[in-house]
This record gives structure tokens, C-alpha cells and sequence, in this order.
């Protein structure tokens, strides 16, 4: 029978896999470009044969596409690889959406603290509407930090982000691994953070009473994350964000300096 609607995506396909398996679409997803088996095998330190088998699957599955290299010389041409739509981390129309949205800031507003706050604007109709669609997910019925923090963990989750939680001595830190758009916000990260950081706001404020003042990110300034805290008092101010050296950013920030502006 013909299912009506889109079909399932990334993270819906992602909870199917067994562990293994995620690695090898995950490494597809972050290299882009085809990988042979030998390519494979290599960055995952697993055997070839065992490669081979995951990537088999995720083609029957959808989640991959094989294709074959052109002969070069004596013996059977080598196979390569690449992630299918359906496994992207996000699908080629959302992040088509979200780069016109970038786009029209950019054009409407000049660079500065007016396009900063627009873009953690939107980043907040996009945590109540988060909220709003939790479904079977209500918020939280204490209304502490705790369990706020807690609860955006499960819709950062949900939402392509793959958090991890970090305690310290001054409050709580979620590391990010993944991004859903994560080429535009290496293009813009002062439009595509500040919306995160928005997003992450409006949530923590609405199921806990956090103060925006006391959430603050770090993007790009660790190797394979960013660093979202949530503080036990007051310390990033409106901005509260920080960008690290990030490829086709103009000018970075100081990792150090929570309180000044993001300057992507």
C-alpha cells in the first residue's frame, strides 16, 4: 500500500541502525564525496569485509548509493560511495529554506547588532514552535533548571544536534556534535548561531524560567562540537555568543570573550 507524506527522515532512518552501521552513514553525511570501501575502513580502523557488508545494507536500505569507478587497468573497477538524500542531516529543501531566510536578513539589515538580535529573534519563534509540536513530549512539570536543561536535551536531540551532556562547576554545558545546517553556518555563523542560541533561549526560558542572560554559546571553538552552556548566574548579556575560526567566516571572535559581541 502507497503511504501517503514524506518519508521518514535522517534521524527516524539513524534510530533503525545498529551502532556500527551509524558510524559508516555518519562518515559519509560529514566526508561529502564518494569513499571507497579501502577509505572507509580506514577512518573507522575497522576491517574492509566488515565495511563492505555496512555499506551494502545502507544501500539496500536507501541510505547510500553505489556507484562504479571508471576501469583503470587490469581488474574489476572499484566501488565508491555516497550518502542518499534521505540520509542527509538535513533534507536539500529545509536547508534550501534556511539559506533564502539567511539571505533576506543579509540583505535587509546590515551587519551588526540589529542583524544579531533579528536572527536570535527567529531562532525564538522557532523554539515556541518547537514547544508547540512536542507532541507526546510535554514540558516539564517542576519548573527548574534542571529539569529544563534536561528537556532541551530531548528536543535538541530530536531536533539533529546529537547533544551530549557536560556538568561543571558553574553550570551546565550541552556539547553539540552535529549541526543540521551546518555549510550555512560556517557561511554565517553570526545568523545561523545566534538562531540556535535564540532557539535554545526561548526553550530553557519557557520550561524552567531561565534568564537568556545565563545561556550562552560556543561555536566552532572546540574540535568536533560546539559548547552550549547554561550558567548558574547571569554572563553572556544579549549576545552571549562566541565563534571560533571557522573556514569562509570573516572575522572571528575571541574564544575567551563571552561578554563582548559575536562577530563571526
Amino acid at each position: 500500500m502507497l503511504k501517503l507524506g514524506p518519508r521518514p527522515s535522517r534521524a527516524d532512518a539513524r534510530a533503525q541502525l545498529s551502532a556500527p552501521r551509524r558510524a559508516v552513514l555518519d562518515l559519509l553525511v560529514e566526508e561529502q564525496g564518494p569513499m571507497t570501501v579501502a577509505q572507509v575502513a580506514q577512518a573507522l580502523d575497522q576491517h574492509p569485509n566488515t565495511v563492505r557488508e555496512h555499506l551494502e545494507a545502507l544501500a539496500r536500505a536507501g541510505l547510500a548509493v553505489r556507484e562504479q569507478l571508471a576501469p583503470a587497468g587490469r581488474g574489476r573497477p572499484a566501488s565508491v560511495y555516497t550518502y542518499a538524500p534521505e540520509a542527509s542531516f538535513t533534507s536539500p529543501e529545509y536547508a534550501a529554506l534556511a539559506q533564502v531566510i539567511v539571505g533576506y536578513l543579509t540583505e535587509v539589515l546590515p551587519e551588526g547588532p540589529a542583524l544579531r538580535r533579528h536572527a536570535r529573534e527567529l531562532g525564538r519563534h522557532w523554539g515556541r514552535t518547537i514547544l508547540e509540536r512536542a507532541g507526546a513530549e510535554p514540558a516539564p512539570a517542576s519548573r527548574t533548571t534542571g529539569s529544563a536543561v534536561a528537556y532541551l536535551l530531548r528536543m535538541l536531540d530530536r531536533t539533529g544536534f546529537a547533544p551530549e551532556m557536560r556538568r561543571e562547576g558553574a553550570g551546565q554545558t550541552l556539547r553539540l556534535p552535529r549541526c543540521p545546517v551546518l555549510e550555512l553556518a560556517k557561511d554565517r555563523p553570526e545568523l545561523v548561531c545566534n538562531a540556535h542560541l535564540g532557539m535554545a533561549r526561548e526553550i530553557l526560558a519557557t520550561t524552567g524560567g531561565v534568564e537568556p542572560g545565563r545561556v550562552t554559546l560556543e561555536a566552532f571553538t572546540e574540535p568536533g562540537a560546539c559548547l552550549l552552556h547554561v550558567w548558574s548566574a547571569e554572563r553572556g548579556g544579549e549576545e552571549g555568543l562566541v565563534v571560533g575560526p571557522v573556514e569562509n567566516a570573516p572575522a572571528p571572535a575571541r574564544p575567551g570573550d563571552l561578554s563582548g559581541h559575536a562577530r563571526a
